[in-house]
């Protein structure tokens, strides 16, 4: 711009002059140059040049600062005064132009839009130099993207071939090309645009970058953003591979350019997610699906377009949860494209929502049910949306519509290869081996037509290959070549996955471990290792949940995967690796769901330990979910922990006979029943030796371990027949004995001890419902002879083990809250009254009441006895709860509060019902019990089914009489009551006071249904 000899205020033209000299004015000099115009122009003492000044002073700060308009919209006004002057100046209309441009692109006010491009259009007749027309372009192509100008595409691409023939400067070029490339890729995907002719502008988009010049990064950035979109948007349609290596390498080159609009940053790091989102890779996902909710919000785009990117969003959403078998995370995206404006993402959301349920079906081995649910979500699918193209063709081919592909292009292959999935499960469930050679024959080749830059298509399709060939040579053991193609698809599904954390690697660990025990050169040790890796992937799963509901979802076919694993330490007994590796076997799929919600309240000082500090105070600050929805912090934390941190591992022999010293135990045992193909199990951890396994034929878990329970705490009198009494319970108890306590027994027998064998049982599958302690050789019962706590797992055993054993300095005692247990309310006045005097006695306490006291600071070592209704649901073992005043505490309330904060407690005892029962999700033994374990109690006594009032009551104050009057330790003090209760004679009870007084021996299911857990 010329300037006059005078006429300029001083500061502003002190501002200009350095300005045009192309120095930078710092932003205190630029806000003073801009006071003294604006005091100039608003008195009227100003004219057309300090306007003009002074215009250009606003955009200056506002191009520093674009995140409100109110310095454009100041320039603007100058700018339309200076045209009312003079109206075909280009000068001005250039500069307004742009502006404008700039706000409408923002508010997609169509005045603002018909207004740039008739200033655009007026520039380049007067100019006709490259802003001019890189203007014009611009404009026309804001107002076609805002749908107010349907040729706007056309006219904006031949202005910016203009533009580019006047000669801009590289800064320029870089901007323009950019553009050029936005309208050309929407041309191209509306077919009016050739493809020779695109791709000849992709290419010089390329070449601009390849040779930038004196362009600015960010411009640089920008350009390579938009030319990765445009490669990932454009493969499949064109039937060709993505170039996600070139993709890659484009943004990470400016993946730390600082840009002058938070939008643009938005765009760019857009750009990534998308990247990797259909290039399935981990890479910066989590900031990528960020960058786009934060566009979803931007006032940069019109509400349809916001609507859009929101549902885009939460397809990326759904990608990660899915990759990352975050589960709540997934629930939560498919919710939001469910409830959004969008039509077509509502029934996206519902495919979704059935493709899961199918999935659930398929696992549990409902092929009917699974098929009908995949029917359903085609039916679903929206017809015209393109991102339910891939899931549409996928599903069409499951459910048996076998329309041609569009060629082996990856999508095709995908599509494929998935069909056969379906179909390798249903052969090999019939036995059908011909169908699977032939369906083999064709998953191999098909899953080679995917290049290892789509994991997200290659992993599933290599391993549908692999399975066909593993179910061959399962059923022809002389067919080496299956099994070796076997092993080599499975290997490389495993090495995309890149490990444990990938969602699908339990499936794809335990098929390459199969692989791996077969053919003509077999590798057992191997095949356990790649098995153990399997069940650290179920760890992983269950801790990446935000919570217990969700972490016994992801894990509910970790009993299959450890059946599956035990099998394979069995056949190679003999092996002292292998009956180690047996034994963390076992303790790897136990209690997944409880061990999350422990390892979720100690992870600050496990990051902290592994050298990650700052996402220690992250998940302190923030309980483990992040400072936003997008924020996932557990993942990333379970990122920072190297594979070997005692989260995902298993305590082994070693440390198992550390903590078994620590309690004076003898042996952990656990139990394992058989199944159709093989025996029972007993796997014995002495405290000295190596490790034992009994084979235990008659150890089945069928009527007689499950037929006796039920949920009531108030069951009637001892003597009543019924579900937890009379045959049923007998039968259970002398089955028990052969089945396993009578080959413990004499086992224990043999180590000559000269007392009672101590042992830790961990009951896996049904019989954790089973009474060990009450099985009966026809003269006696098993706690006759030997002294039996019980455990969830190995991994919690050891860490009570830790603890010491205190006296209680202060107690909670809670009895009959709901009024209608009058022996409980007796029991409770009594234990107070005789044991812990200076206790706190709550007849009517409310949850929030034991929460409260728990919490409380400064209590000491602590005991809490509650005496109440407790109830559990077999099949929702989840939904346990003890019924105290005013509401219930469950089970998940208990691990919620675990997660953030240990239960700060020496000893609980749980006088009700089934407080120890497990329901049927037995290997997870999610009961009230486990919970307060799981929850930092040191000691837990709970029951295994009903329990009758009266009895219960005199076993809780024999109980407690061992435990303060005689200082025995918490195991020995149950044994001994439960014996006073067996036989007065020979273990004298104490002497009861008269509300608790019965006459005559208690029956043995009134004692048998307690248990001892932990300390």
């Amino acid at each position: 711009m010329r300037m006059a000899e005078n006429g300029a205020d001083d500061a502003l033209r002190r501002w200009w002059e350095r300005t045009a000299a192309g120095e930078t004015v710092d932003r205190a000099g630029l806000d003073a140059a801009i006071e003294q115009g604006r005091r100039k122009v608003d008195t009227g003492a100003g004219g057309d040049l300090e306007r003009r000044l002074l215009a250009v002073a606003y955009q200056d700060r506002w191009e520093r600062d674009r995140t409100h308009f109110d310095d454009a919209d100041r320039a603007i006004a100058l700018w339309r005064r200076v045209l009312d002057d003079r109206p075909g100046e280009g000068f001005a209309a250039q500069l307004c132009g742009r502006l404008l441009a700039f706000r409408a692109e923002r508010t997609r006010d169509p005045r603002d839009m018909a207004e740039a491009v008739r200033l655009g259009d007026l520039a380049t007749r007067t100019l006709d130099d490259a802003d001019s027309w890189y203007l014009s372009g611009w404009a026309h192509l804001v107002r076609a993207f805002s749908g107010g100008q349907p040729d706007g595409l056309t006219e904006a691409l031949r202005r910016f071939g203009t533009a580019l023939r006047r000669g801009p400067d590289d800064n320029l070029r870089c901007v323009i090309t950019r553009e050029q490339l936005r309208a050309a890729f929407t041309r191209y995907g509306e077919g009016r645009l050739g493809r020779a002719e695109f791709r000849d502008l992709v290419e010089r988009g390329h070449a601009v970058l390849d040779a930038p010049g004196d362009a600015a990064l960010p411009n640089q950035a920008l350009l390579a953003g938009t030319l990765a979109m445009v490669e990932i948007g454009t493969a499949v349609p064109e039937g060709r591979p993505h170039d996600f290596a070139r993709c890659r390498a484009l943004v990470a080159r400016y993946r730390d350019v600082e840009l002058p609009d938070p939008h643009l940053r938005a765009e760019l790091d857009g750009a990534q997610a998308q990247l990797d989102h259909f290039a399935g890779t981990s890479g910066d996902l989590d900031r990528g699906v960020a960058a786009v909710g934060r566009l979803a919000a931007s006032g940069r785009f019109s509400p349809e377009q916001r609507e859009t990117i929101a549902a885009h969003a939460a397809l990326m959403r759904t990608g990660r949860a899915v990759e990352e078998g975050d589960l709540a995370a997934l629930a939560a995206a498919i919710e939001q494209l469910r409830t959004g404006p969008d039509p077509a993402a509502r029934g996206l959301a519902a495919a979704l929502t059935s493709v899961r349920e199918a999935g659930r079906l398929a696992e549990a081995g409902d092929e009917t049910a699974a098929a009908a649910a995949l029917a359903r979500a085609q039916r679903e699918l929206p017809g015209d949306d393109p991102a339910a193209a891939m899931l549409g063709a996928m599903l069409a081919h499951l459910t048996g519509d076998r329309s041609p592909g569009t060629g082996d292009t990856p999508a095709a292959a995908a599509v494929r290869v998935t069909a056969l999935a379906a179909e390798v499960r249903a052969a090999a469930g019939r036995g059908d081996i011909a169908t699977l050679r032939r369906l083999a024959a064709a998953a191999g080749p098909l899953a080679g037509l995917i290049p290892d830059d789509y994991p997200m298509l290659k992993i599933p399709a290599m391993s549908t290959a692999g399975t066909a060939e593993l179910e061959v040579a399962r059923r022809d053991p002389a067919d080496h070549a299956a099994a070796a193609r076997a092993t080599a698809h499975l290997a490389a599904a495993c090495a995309l996955a890149g490990g444990p954390h990938h969602a699908l690697w339990p499936q794809l660990a335990i098929g390459h471990g199969h692989a791996l025990r077969l053919g003509n050169r077999p590798d057992p040790a191997r095949s356990r290792a790649t098995g153990r890796s399997a069940l650290v992937a179920l760890t992983w799963q269950a801790l990446v949940q935000a919570d217990t509901g969700r972490a016994l979802e992801a894990v509910a076919a970790a009993g299959r995967h450890v059946r599956t694993v035990v099998a394979w330490c069995a056949q190679d007994a003999g092996d002292p690796a292998a009956d180690d590796d047996l034994v963390a076997v076992l303790d790897a799929g136990r209690g997944l769901a409880l061990n999350a919600a422990t390892a979720s309240r100690s992870m600050p000082e496990r990051l902290t330990a592994a050298g990650h500090p700052g996402l220690a105070q992250e998940w302190r600050a923030t309980a483990g979910v992040g400072a936003a929805p997008d924020d996932n912090l557990r993942v990333r934390a379970l990122h920072a922990l190297t594979a070997g941190s005692d989260v995902f591992t298993t305590p082994g022999p070693a440390e198992i006979r550390r903590a078994l010293t620590a309690t004076g135990a003898d042996a952990l045992v656990y139990l394992v029943p058989a199944d159709d193909t093989r025996p029972g199990l007993a796997v014995v951890v002495p405290v000295a030796g190596r490790v034992r396994v009994l084979t235990l034929p008659e150890l089945r878990a069928g009527r007689a371990p499950t037929g006796w329970t039920r949920a009531a705490r108030d069951l009637g009198p001892a003597g009543d027949e019924g579900p937890a009494g009379g045959d049923a319970f007998d039968e259970v108890c002398r089955w028990a004995w052969p089945a396993a306590m009578g080959p413990l027994t004499e086992l224990t027998d043999g180590w000559h001890l000269r007392r009672p064998a101590r042992l830790v049982l961990v009951p896996t599958g049904a019989l954790g419902l089973v009474p060990w302690h009450a099985a009966h050789d026809g003269r006696h019962y098993a706690i006759e002879r030997l002294v039996l706590s019980y455990g969830v797992s190995a991994r919690m055993f050891c860490a009570s083990a830790g603890t010491p054993l205190r006296s209680p300095r202060s107690a909670l005692i809670v009895g009959n809250p709901g009024g209608d247990l009058p022996h409980a309310a007796d029991e409770a006045h009594a234990v107070h009254r005789d044991f812990h005097p200076g206790g706190t006695l709550m007849p009517h306490a409310t949850a929030d009441d034991v929460l409260d006291w728990i919490a409380e600071p400064g209590r000491g070592p602590s005991l809490l006895h509650l005496a109440c209704h407790g109830y559990v649901d077999r099949d929702r073992p989840a939904d346990a709860h003890l019924a105290l005043a005013g509401g219930d505490l469950p089970v998940l309330r208990l691990l919620a509060r675990a997660r953030s904060a240990g239960l700060d407690l020496d000893r609980v005892v749980l006088s009700a019902c089934s407080t120890g029962a497990g329901g049927s999700l037995h290997d997870e033994a999610i009961s009230l019990a486990t919970a307060f374990l799981a929850g930092g109690a040191h000691t837990v006594f709970g029951s295994l089914w009903a329990v009758p009032d009266a009895d219960t009551a005199r076993l809780m104050y024999a109980l407690h009489h061992q435990l303060s009057v005689r200082g025995r330790p918490p195991v020995d003090a149950l044994r001994l009551a439960q014996l006073a209760m067996l036989d007065p004679a020979r273990e004298p009870l104490p002497d009861l006071p008269p509300e608790l007084s019965t006459a005559g021996p208690a029956g043995p299911r009134s004692w048998a249904a307690f248990v001892h857990l932990g300390r």
